[in-house]
């Protein structure tokens, strides 16, 4: 996990950008909630770079949240980074965003990574710790409330973050993140890309985690 990598979000209404060097955050820096990331992203990208004073030809490869998410600040996110990509001539990672969620937390008990979704419905994953290669225990995909809640209803032991979690009535033997860890981190976008293009090398193709077409409905069941 050599070399600056910068991670940009913008899946959320609090998107952000953050560098990281070998493996640990340089600089983090979110965009308001009342702003639109077309607008903000790129100056803040920018700023970020002349306070760090790290240049574009240091940076080794770009990563973004592929999502799910919004619609799109998914589509910004992507088309950002890869137009700063060619234009830099770096290499490019897309990371899934409940997989940055689920890296959010230190835990080798699984962990359920939601986001908020329709109403009654979440975008969700179950992986078997937060680490960022762990396996997956239930794949991502937007499901409706009761199918989540009849499939946890064990009350295995886990933690829970995300934004979604509060729409899921969840067993008492269920770990709750601080909230804080709701907000996908761009940090953690780029540790995860490097270390994801050290093992499987860069993409040639970014393309959006939507988890489901425009009108298709969540699913009943999580089998």
């Amino acid at each position: 996990m050599t070399g600056v990598w910068l991670g940009i979000e913008t899946t959320t209404s609090t998107g952000g950008v953050a560098l990281v060097r070998d493996g640990k955050p340089v600089a983090e820096e979110y965009l308001p909630v009342i702003a639109t990331h077309s607008e903000k992203v790129l100056p803040c990208i920018s700023d970020l770079l002349k306070k760090t004073e790290i240049s574009p030809e240091e940076i080794k490869g770009i990563a973004v949240s592929s999502g799910p998410g919004s619609y799109t600040g998914v589509r910004i996110g992507i088309a950002t980074a890869i137009g700063l990509s060619a234009g830099w001539e770096k290499g490019l990672k897309g990371v899934e965003t409940l997989r940055v969620l689920a890296s959010s937390v230190t835990s080798e008990r699984p962990v359920l990574a939601c986001i908020r979704a329709r109403q009654s419905e979440v975008y969700a994953a179950l992986y078997e710790s937060s680490s960022p290669d762990a396996g997956v225990l239930i794949h991502p995909g937007v499901y409706t409330v009761s199918a989540l809640e009849k499939e946890l209803s064990s009350g295995g032991e886990l933690i829970a973050v995300g934004s979604g979690r509060s729409e899921i009535s969840l067993p008492d033997s269920v770990l709750w993140a601080p909230t804080l860890w709701d907000i996908p981190r761009p940090s953690l976008v780029a540790l995860i890309g490097c270390i994801r293009a050290e093992a499987e090398g860069f993409d040639k193709i970014v393309t959006p985690v939507y988890l489901r077409d425009f009108n298709e409905k969540a699913k009943s069941s999580v089998r």
